[in-house]
């Protein structure tokens, strides 16, 4: 009986790069995680050494190579977004990376966004306007970088520029390049008016290429790096939500992945899709015919480690906050917690946006703050929600994954919240297994996505407590007149 072909899956993630060794048929045979360091100079900044991130895919791929005794059929690609660095003409960064947690840029979101343009650049590229976008980091280095930024021969993704190291080669896949806010989705090119935005000019840009891409021909210097073939053909892949969404509900559109890990994210592949008017959600590209969509938070597990830190003065781990927080009555007696501690994307894609607690009473103890501010969290994920629900029709289930999902207390609280079911894949390589399957179509190995073999399995399965649907919706509507309140507040002050 033959082997089914293998591939690697390379997840370049916020903090630490994944490699998978799985076949095509969803078997996984190894992996290995490696971490690299992420640097805060100032506030606001965050920062890498793309050089660091490079050596510690080298070794991870190098590692996993090791471990296999048969050959890899091809390697495809998933990284984190709306990283960029600038490079000159050798291909040689002349600045750090600057990831999608720096919020440098802020003033140039907060300028842009609302206006005729923003609204342009949001409807034609599907990226809500927020200082993570490379299209306001580059109109920042221009303005306060001015000698880096007239140096500057392309600005690029970690992603584009690894491919480089790699090829010789400067190509970067459509899902990622609709993340940019400088792309046009109808015409799968860069935008004119963002560039000019930014004032650079396509050429300082990669070339937009499908997800499918394949590159072959492996510099003999990355050969001897990672322990690849010359010959290998490597997929340049799509970004993390897409290929997080394709692995867990494959190509479902009544399925819901959310995410919930530090930050945290909920996305819906969708055929077709019209841009939200409230530009409450995003909208990129995973091929050419499908998208997706969703939204992402800033305030996930952090706000555990907030609950730690600032409540429980460091004397609770947060498995025990989270116990704690479960004894407590659904809807935490009408105490309300706006999560908001560290700015927020979704739904609001305000880097001002400020949390707080509401409606504090004298019988409101300890647990009842961190009860709050979990049900906060879930909440806020919801409001995301029906974003995706009014965009693209209504979802039936929701696949979960992250850390925060190990708490069954946080599930069971998604699907209370949500009112829908959910489940918890067993993978904890899920963006790297999706870089699988894409792989596989686009090296020929399945006719399409749509026959993808998808082997993703229910670890644990929660449907919703019908006794606690409306306590929650009464909470809920509580949050939303509270967080309108404070954005008002917050749009008022800019």
């Amino acid at each position: 009986m033959s082997q089914a072909p293998v591939m690697l899956g390379i997840d370049v993630g916020t903090t630490s790069v994944k490699v998978l060794a799985a076949d095509i048929e969803g078997k996984n045979i190894c992996a290995e995680d490696a971490s690299y360091p992420l640097y805060q100079p100032q506030e606001g900044y965050r920062e890498q050494n793309p050089q660091e991130i490079l050596e510690a895919l080298h070794h991870a791929v190098q590692t996993v190579l090791g471990q296999i005794n048969q050959p890899i059929v091809g390697v495809s690609f998933s990284t984190a977004m709306h990283s960029l660095l600038a490079v000159n003409e050798a291909g040689k960064p002349i600045t750090p990376m600057l990831i999608w947690a720096d919020t440098r840029s802020q003033k140039y979101a907060e300028e842009l966004r609302g206006t005729p343009l923003g609204s342009k650049i949001y409807q034609r590229s599907g990226a809500p306007i927020h200082a993570m976008l490379p299209l306001c980091k580059i109109a920042w280095l221009r303005d306060h970088e001015a000698e880096i930024f007239q140096q500057a021969h392309k600005f690029l993704s970690f992603k584009e520029w690894l491919l480089y190291q790699w090829f010789g080669k400067y190509v970067i896949d459509y899902s990622m390049a609709t993340a940019t806010g400088l792309f046009k989705q109808e015409s799968l090119g860069w935008y004119e008016e963002a560039l000019a935005f930014a004032s650079i000019d396509a050429e300082q840009l990669s070339k937009p290429v499908p997800t499918t891409h394949v590159l072959e021909g492996l510099s003999e210097e990355a050969a001897n790096a990672t322990g690849l073939s010359r010959r290998t053909p490597v997929v340049v892949g799509a970004s993390d939500g897409c290929l997080a969404n394709l692995y867990a509900s494959g190509m479902n559109p009544r399925e819901a992945t959310l995410s919930l890990g530090t930050s945290g994210a909920i996305r819906l592949i969708a055929p077709e899709t019209t841009p939200d008017e409230q530009m409450r959600i995003f909208n990129y590209l995973l091929t050419e015919k499908y998208h997706v969509i969703g939204g992402p938070t800033n305030n996930g597990g952090i706000i555990l480690n907030w609950l730690q830190k600032n409540l429980y003065d460091n004397h609770c781990p947060p498995e025990a906050i989270l116990a704690k927080a479960a004894k407590v009555e659904a809807g935490a007696d009408k105490l309300v917690c706006l999560p908001y501690f560290h700015g927020e994307r979704a739904p609001f894609w305000n880097e001002r946006m400020t949390g707080g607690f509401f409606g504090v009473g004298n019988d409101h103890t300890l647990d009842y703050f961190a009860r709050a501010a979990l049900e906060g969290v879930v909440y806020n994920m919801y409001s995301i929600g029906q974003g995706l629900e009014d965009t693209a029709g209504g979802f039936d289930a929701i696949w979960a994954d992250g850390g925060v999902t190990r708490s069954d207390f946080m599930v069971q609280l998604i699907a209370d919240v949500f009112n829908k079911p959910v489940y918890v894949a067993e993978s904890h390589h899920g963006v790297a297994e999706g870089a699988i399957m894409l792989g596989s179509v686009a090296l020929g190995l399945v006719d399409s996505l749509e026959e993808v073999v998808k082997n993703t399995e229910k670890k644990r399965e929660f449907t919703p407590n019908v006794a606690l649907r409306s306590a929650y919706q009464e909470q809920y509507e509580r949050f939303q007149q509270w967080g309108e309140v404070v954005a008002n507040q917050v749009a008022n002050s800019e």
